[in-house]
């Protein structure tokens, strides 16, 4: 096999001592802004609860609030670790990558958090306010609505997370074009099928009785799959 230019065969024992080290880069941060976050976490649940929930906050057990906030905190502290995560991976592996892999993975990374974050967004702020308004407003001629603050900010951070999931779908459809799994003319004459496997899997993943949460879905899905042609074709 062809070694890497400038690749140096070390022991087994420097690796792990280089890869602990550059864990704990990664790790002592998430700390400390988990337990800064952490003070403020009541002011930042209020905003995210105020934005997307129309009743009051209801606990059902004394320890319920802070675990809550607590897991604000760590969802905080990931937004500056996972990116950090990333880069002390990459340092620790590019020795070993030839200039094509690490140009691929230089475009690549940060392309997929830009795509991430477009996704948490719409989910914040399109996707939850409707489903929790619309889910919330069905069932008000019934009971009056309570909903514990622990499982809805699991939700929440469910959504957010399975929405910045979604958005790497261009990234994948490229990828697989550019390596040759899939051709162009596969998609000929079967964009009909394409789009009604799209709005399947969207009501698959969104559980909104109202159904609007399921057609934004689907819509995103469709204009990220022709976005993903476009791109894959020209560039």
């Amino acid at each position: 096999m062809n070694s890497v230019p400038g690749d140096q065969e070390l022991p087994l024992e420097e690796h792990i001592k280089e890869l602990r080290s550059r864990m704990m880069i990664v790790v002592i941060p998430i700390i400390l802004v988990t337990s800064i976050v952490f003070i403020y976490s009541g002011g930042l649940l209020r905003i995210i609860w105020n934005n997307a929930i129309p009743v009051p906050m209801t606990i059902y057990s004394p320890m319920e609030l802070i675990l809550t906030r607590f897991k604000l905190s760590l969802v905080a502290s990931l937004f500056i670790g996972i990116p950090l995560l990333v880069y002390e991976v990459f340092m620790f592996i590019a020795k070993g990558l030839y200039k094509n892999e690490k140009m691929f993975f230089i475009k690549i990374v940060p392309f997929s958090f830009i795509l991430f974050t477009l996704g948490a967004f719409l989910a914040y702020f399109l996707i939850l306010p409707l489903l929790f308004k619309y889910t919330m407003f069905y069932s008000n001629d019934i009971a009056d609505p309570q909903v514990s603050v622990i499982k809805t900010i699991d939700t929440i951070i469910t959504l957010i997370i399975g929405f910045g999931l979604i958005f790497q779908f261009p990234l994948l459809l490229i990828s697989a074009i550019k390596m040759g799994i899939l051709k162009f003319e596969f998609f000929k004459g079967k964009r009909k099928f394409i789009y009604g496997a799209l709005l399947a899997f969207a009501f698959f993943i969104s559980p909104d009785p109202s159904a609007i949460s399921e057609l934004i879905v689907a819509l995103v899905l469709v204009m990220l799959f022709e976005f993903s042609l476009i791109i894959a074709r020209y560039f």
